[in-house]
């Protein structure tokens, strides 16, 4: 199970045909990889028994968030940035974090 669907993703980036499937694909589990480890935590979520449980939609808006950055910027360079100057990541994943305190 992963946080977007290849078809949620396709939509988001407005990719008709299968041709960019596979690397749509790729760039999709790289992006929640980026979620889960801004987050310090497995993503999709658990309950307690181990079961799925719906993920916050804003956690679903910064995963298609870096899916899109990730697509439109596929050479690596994007003027400077990267995905750490993103301040509207930083918003949609900041209150999701688990924290622990040593």
């Amino acid at each position: 199970m992963t946080i977007v669907t290849l078809e949620e993703a396709k939509a988001h980036l407005r990719v008709d045909g299968a041709d960019d499937d596979a690397d749509i694909a790729l760039k999709l589990a790289a992006a929640e990889d980026v979620v889960a480890q801004s987050l310090g935590r497995p993503v999709p979520w658990t309950d307690g028994a181990g079961l799925p449980v719906p993920v916050p939609a804003s956690v679903k808006a910064a995963a298609l968030l870096i899916l899109a950055d990730l697509y439109a910027n596929r050479e690596g360079v994007a003027a400077g940035l990267s995905l750490a100057d993103n301040p509207t990541l930083e918003r949609l994943l900041s209150f999701h974090r688990k924290v622990s305190v040593a």
